[in-house]
């Protein structure tokens, strides 16, 4: 298990006591805004617990993160300020009761820490990770949340906020840029070719197997990785027998994957359906988690000691930590395979396939064809064809990993 998870696990319990201390009265006294534009971290300061929740909108016009707080002590007033867009946020001020973040381009929340005092820092923070999206998926997130920010806009309407007291930005040219900490052979990656032995998959009109054009992908994409000396590579299987599903999931948990990636190859009825995607959880597939964990030993590790009210927060945040990773990974996959060959339109799909259901591994199943065309069989068939798609993956693992190393190097 790798050295985040276990800062995650720490961050997380932190996290679960502040939501049982309840809300409270605050004053945010500092913020600052710090990344890339590809990965950015806002800091919020206060001397007293704060809780609020993050929304999206593009309701003035601009893209925006708002902060929405439960509680608090003074009125919303205050400048807007200006950052460096450099960092992916052109400015921030108070707006209709929230904490506006006006954003550069199209972001995301990938993570929301709400911390105690610790160490040598003493007040209370807020961490909001944001992740480079598509500007399609965003607009999506934004027409989900629409109704949030209108019942938040009248609740705000009636409660005092925060005030933003003072700022301390990161100086221009010193902690614009988190550059990524190196960390080889820190990461365990396990891949997964689809189906094996008495499971053959889908079956070209000549004859190709999916179980064995899987295999060979995956044969390659662990070379690939093995050969970068940047990450420790398993797979479920590496020739032609069939695991269980459920053994699978279980593997990869045994030995402490960081991410999970189940390789296939697709079929439909329609000959003419071609192209590349990508699953991740769906909402009803979240439903079997819990049952199938328990059925497994699926046992999420969490600290000694805890309550089992807290120790239920602990494992709740680490499925929604585990399904927001896997949907990063799979934004950073998507464009990555477009380069590569053929894509699916809405690339980006939700099942509720049994290799996603691991409670605290980041997994996606990547669909590299449809065997059932002839154009997708012949590049699956074809070695190049499958290094290409391979390279893709490879480059989106790097990518992620680029990510984790930014965000764990601000700490």
């Amino acid at each position: 298990m790798s050295l985040s998870i276990h800062f995650l696990r720490t961050i997380l319990l932190f996290l679960a006591i502040s939501i049982l201390v309840g809300p409270a009265l605050a004053q945010v006294e500092n913020v600052r805004v710090v990344g890339d534009g590809e990965v950015t971290r806002l800091t919020l300061w206060s001397q007293s617990p704060i809780e609020a929740d993050v929304l999206l909108s593009n309701s003035t016009g601009a893209r925006q993160v708002l902060v929405a707080f439960d509680g608090g002590s003074a009125s919303t007033t205050g400048p807007q300020r200006d950052v460096s867009l450099a960092t992916g946020v052109a400015g921030y001020g108070w707006q209709d009761g929230f904490l506006a973040f006006t954003l550069a381009r199209p972001m995301m929340v990938s993570r929301k820490l709400e911390l105690p005092p610790a160490g040598d820092e003493p007040r209370h923070r807020i961490i909001i990770d944001l992740a480079a999206v598509s500007e399609a998926r965003f607009s999506h997130a934004v027409a989900r949340a629409e109704r949030t920010v209108s019942e938040r806009l009248a609740s705000q309407r009636r409660t005092p906020q925060p005030q933003l007291a003072s700022v301390d930005m990161a100086p221009a040219g010193r902690e614009v840029v988190l550059e990524p900490a190196p960390r080889p052979g820190e990461y365990l990656v396990v891949i997964d070719p689809g189906h094996g032995g008495k499971d053959p998959g889908a079956v070209s009109s000549s004859g190709l197997r999916e179980k064995d054009v899987v295999l060979s992908a995956s044969l390659v994409l662990r070379d690939m990785l093995e050969d970068s000396g940047r990450y420790r590579v398993r797979m479920t299987r590496s020739d032609d027998r069939f695991i269980e599903l459920g053994d699978r999931v279980s593997l990869a948990r045994e030995w402490g994957a960081d991410l999970f990636i189940s390789i296939h190859a697709d079929a439909a009825r329609n000959s003419d359906v071609a192209g590349a995607s990508v699953y991740t959880i769906s909402e009803r597939g979240e439903g079997r988690i819990d049952r199938e964990s328990e059925r497994n030993n699926w046992d999420i590790e969490v600290e000694d000691g805890v309550s089992e009210e807290v120790s239920g927060i602990l494992e709740t945040l680490t499925i929604r930590e585990t399904k927001t990773n896997s949907g990063l990974f799979a934004e950073l996959l998507l464009p990555e395979l477009a380069d590569a060959g053929p894509v699916l339109r809405n690339t980006h799909r939700k099942a509720g396939f049994y290799v996603l259901l691991a409670p605290d591994v980041p997994a996606v199943l990547l669909e590299m064809g449809f065997l059932t065309n002839l154009e997708d069989a012949e590049r699956l068939s074809d070695p190049e064809g499958r290094e290409a798609s391979m390279e893709a993956v490879a480059s989106a693992i790097d990518g992620y990993f680029d990510r984790q190393d930014r965000v764990f190097a601000s700490n």
